[in-house]
């Protein structure tokens, strides 16, 4: 284990293979116990669930518990087996363009946030939880399990493309092509309206090697997902974090001027 590095097996407490469920069983009782609303907003419990949130956030997803894993433990070979995939690029145009996605379309968020606050909202929304249990599902291989949450997280959501994405990868590896490419093309024509335009250069490969159909397609298919490896280890994301916060200020301020606009017009 290295110091200095939050033990977030340990604040949830689970085991180290705990699967999706018991993280999402361990999150719910542990928040009932430092929720700041059941504490008149106490500093203290803020902080306490902030640290929290941050441990389920990390370890509900595949991709972001692999690399904590990889430097918590230093065990890249033990890693490797948790999550069985290697580290996955970024869906949309940037990697805090997938956090926004995941997070803000189809939920709803406070107007001045920031990624933690945005964190301690939304980790506990159906379509939140619906998405990542698909996602845990996908990436352990367990493809048929997966298919209804993401179909779920997709009637939820239906403009979100991180979803619509991951449903498309589902149903291209049951070979069911023309559902897949339904769904990676809706994607694509929804970043297409984006502003600004998104390009997803990934998906637009993903899709052209789905009309192909390469066998065996498994390997070849989430061989796509693996660029080299990035810098983004939880702790370590400061300048992501950054970005991200300036990305969700962007987004706040057009929001009080859209509605401005709307009571000038009235």
């Amino acid at each position: 284990m290295v110091a200095g590095i939050e033990d977030y097996y340990n604040i949830l407490g689970v085991e180290r293979n705990s699967n999706f469920q018991a993280l999402k069983k361990a999150y719910y009782r542990k928040a009932k116990e430092c929720h700041p609303d059941r504490f008149n907003n106490s500093p203290q419990k803020t902080e306490e669930f902030k640290i929290l949130v941050s441990a389920f956030d990390v370890l509900s997803d595949p991709d972001k518990r692999r690399r904590y894993d990889q430097r918590f433990f230093n065990d890249e070979a033990a890693a490797e087996a948790i999550s069985g995939v290697r580290q996955e690029a970024s869906i949309m145009d940037a990697v805090a363009d997938d956090i926004l996605e995941e997070l803000i379309v189809g939920n709803t968020y406070p107007e001045k946030t920031s990624l933690s606050t945005l964190l301690m909202d939304l980790a506990k929304t159906d379509v939140f939880m619906t998405f990542r249990e698909g996602k845990n599902l996908f990436h352990e291989k367990r493809i048929r399990a997966a298919k209804p949450f993401l179909l779920n997280a997709v009637s939820m959501s239906p403009h979100n493309i991180i979803y619509r994405v991951y449903l498309a990868r589902c149903l291209a590896v049951l070979h069911e092509y023309n559902q897949a490419k339904f769904h990676y093309r809706a994607a694509l024509e929804i970043g297409s309206r984006r502003t600004p335009v998104q390009h997803l250069f990934r998906i637009r490969n993903e899709l052209e090697m789905v009309k192909k159909a390469h066998r065996p397609f498994w390997s070849a298919f989430m061989g796509m997902f693996a660029p080299p490896e990035d810098s983004f280890i939880t702790n370590a994301d400061e300048e992501l974090i950054e970005q991200t916060n300036r990305m969700l200020t962007k987004l706040a301020s057009q929001k009080e001027l859209d509605d401005k606009s709307k009571k000038l017009l009235k």
